[in-house]
């Protein structure tokens, strides 16, 4: 695939011209290319290895990011720590706010400011799984941060999906966390089975928050109870296969 992407001469090929990564000996030196000949992998990647495993150690910590049913938008560090920001005269102030925003700037929107939001956890996910697909099960790393297990990146793309679905399974204490503190819908026959798509949810407890009826990207989960049972194929593995198709015809 390398090869044919360089003889098209397309911008991916000038890409990997400009940054030097045509000496396919010298990528497998650095451990950017792996893989046997006819089915190599090659990382591009904004982080690379080293780097990678610092930021999952902050990422993974169940005192920052990482809550009982997902990610945070913002580190929970930021609690009784807000980042502050004084540039030009000007000073800007942001802490972590798990549930609704404490402010009015952006209509009091705070799905980046520390909720579990949809979107951001998918795309992680996404991610993880890539890097798995890279790395495979030789790479591993500590999850949750500080609890001395190590688990690879498909593993943990796996236990981000079960939390992400128990935001909406009944919990032993027989409450659903996306309702939250409202008993009608904890309870009512009427109600407790009739699921809301939340626009976010609670960084500690995963209430649910914002608008009542986002279908838009918390119908993600969907999509995330789908891959956390294999219905869905990789779509890595997807391309992968569209390009072995005409390859392998001619």
């Amino acid at each position: 695939m390398l090869e044919q992407s360089l003889a098209l001469d397309k911008g991916f090929a000038n890409f990997l011209q400009r940054q030097g990564f045509t000496d396919w000996e010298k990528l497998r030196q650095m451990g950017l290319l792996r893989g046997a000949p006819g089915g190599e992998r090659l990382l591009l990647s904004v982080v690379g290895t080293e780097r990678l495993e610092k930021l999952f150690t902050k990422l993974f910590d169940e005192s920052r990011f990482l809550s009982p049913y997902g990610l945070r938008s913002l580190s929970a560090f930021y609690r009784n720590q807000p980042y502050e920001l004084d540039a030009d005269g000007i000073s800007a102030t942001i802490d972590y706010e798990p549930a609704e925003s404490t402010t009015d700037m952006f209509g009091g929107n705070s799905n980046w400011r520390g909720p579990v939001w949809f979107p951001l956890n998918y795309l992680v996910i996404s991610c993880l799984e890539r890097y798995h697909r890279f790395y495979g099960d030789e790479f591993t790393v500590e999850y949750p941060a500080g609890s001395g297990q190590q688990l690879t990146l498909s593993d943990i793309a796996q236990d981000l999906r079960d939390r992400l679905v128990s935001i909406f399974l009944t919990g032993p204490d027989g409450r659903r966390p996306c309702f939250g503190w409202v008993d009608h819908f904890q309870h009512d026959p009427a109600w407790r089975d009739n699921l809301l798509f939340s626009e976010y949810f609670h960084g500690d407890n995963a209430a649910g928050l914002g608008a009542a009826h986002q279908t838009g990207w918390t119908g993600l989960i969907a999509d995330v109870i789908r891959r956390r049972h294999g219905a869905v194929p990789d779509t890595a593995d997807l391309i992968a296969n569209l390009y072995r198709g005409p390859v392998h015809d001619r």
